[in-house]
């Protein structure tokens, strides 16, 4: 027989990961659930036009013909989808969401990623405050204090940063591109010959600096003293160095500042954020305003926040413990199907055993150290055995 392989990139998910990761989604809802954020769902597929501020073939994304010979996406964002739905419902703002669910890019080859991951996260659309940014920071830390021992680093940037210091050396947009590219990647010879050009001018010494602006507040303050920056890129590094230092006082919260790294997503706006851990390369939560994004969809644009959790790779480092109950078995004969139904209905955790045989159904109960009751003759819940001892 031909053994059939899944796809590159999926995985089937199984036994305790599988009831880890669910368990995890579970009380995450139930959290949100309890600060009144609303529970929203999109589809799986959305159409190519929803994520215009995607370059969809860089992301490799999932693309395939619907009957009308349009594009469809299976959604590599959740966001983009939720700022559609928004513009196509009456749903009164400002609102606060949340979401749990899949989102497929196609990784690369040997980076380890799946081609689908789940993610959930929440949107709070319509509120200009920096409240909304701290709501976002105190659910990180929330989930650092309770599930990972207070081991998350927050890293605090802003989206528009890195465009006001360029903007204000040159109009050359290509320039300008590769530069970025160079700075996100670390890449700091090519980085040094490109701002080479620039060695006359003022911003020079900062731009040198520029790809070690990775740390701690105090310390990027040292590494600018006597530097002066635009107008526009100060105004970007206090709102930056501001929200990380109210983010230190968040219980047992590491918190560093990175000036040069690229935002997660293109359509953010202002502050954003990632929380990771030591041990893991991959960030477990990234976020920032994007306050231009619905105007992708309206004419009137919306203030927003919004963060992603990667559900995925949260569940393999978190430590979930699942309520431990003692677990009881119930043997009955097909016949007494009425008598099992009406015995659920009052206790739910039973397990039906589906030997027929009750000899080999002590056999395993005993292997397990469980309870068996079984239904006697006339439809009453016998005890059969307590423990394995007996």
């Amino acid at each position: 027989m031909h053994k059939i392989n899944l796809p590159l990139g999926t995985r089937a998910e199984f036994g305790e990961r599988a009831v880890k990761k669910q368990l995890l989604i579970t009380k995450l809802q139930q959290y949100l659930q309890k600060r009144n954020f609303m529970k929203v769902n999109t589809p799986l597929l959305e159409y190519q036009e929803v994520f215009t501020n995607f370059d969809l073939k860089q992301m490799r994304t999932y693309q395939l013909l619907d009957k009308n010979n349009k594009t469809v996406v299976l959604r590599p964002d959740l966001t983009l989808p939720i700022a559609r739905l928004l513009t196509t419902t009456n749903i009164k703002l400002p609102q606060k969401f949340y979401y749990v669910g899949d989102l497929f890019k196609i990784a690369k080859e040997l980076s380890g990623r799946n081609n689908q991951m789940t993610q959930a996260g929440i949107e709070l659309v319509g509120y200009s405050s920096l409240k909304a940014e701290l709501e976002c920071l105190l659910l990180i830390n929330r989930i650092s204090q309770k599930w990972l021992n207070g081991q998350v680093k927050l890293e605090i940037s802003h989206a528009y940063f890195t465009d006001s210091i360029l903007d204000s050396l040159t109009a050359d947009t290509a320039l300008k591109e590769k530069i970025k590219n160079e700075l996100y990647r670390k890449r700091i010879p090519e980085y040094q010959r490109l701002i080479k050009r620039f060695e006359k001018t003022t911003s020079y010494v900062f731009l040198q600096k520029w790809p070690r602006l990775f740390g701690e507040t105090s310390a990027i303050k040292k590494m600018l003293i006597g530097i002066k920056l635009p107008k526009e890129a100060a105004h970007f590094l206090n709102e930056t160095l501001a929200i990380a230092k109210l983010a230190t006082k968040l219980p047992n919260q590491k918190v560093i500042v990175d000036l040069s790294i690229a935002p997660p997503q293109p359509y953010y706006t202002g502050i954003t954020f990632k929380g990771f851990v030591d041990e893991i390369p991959e960030y477990l939560f990234s976020g920032g305003r994007y306050d231009q994004l619905l105007e992708s969809f309206q004419a009137q644009p919306e203030p927003a926040v919004g963060m992603g959790i990667d559900i995925d790779l949260l569940a393999e480092v978190i430590t979930v413990k699942s309520t431990q109950r003692e677990k009881k078995y119930l043997f009955f004969e097909p016949d007494q199907i009425k008598e099992v139904a009406e015995q659920l209905l009052q206790d739910i955790s039973y397990e039906l055993l589906l030997e027929d045989d009750l000899e080999k159904a002590k056999k395993k109960v005993r292997l397990e150290n469980a309870a068996l009751f079984k239904i006697s003759e006339r439809g009453e819940v016998e005890n059969v055995i307590k423990n394995s001892s007996n």
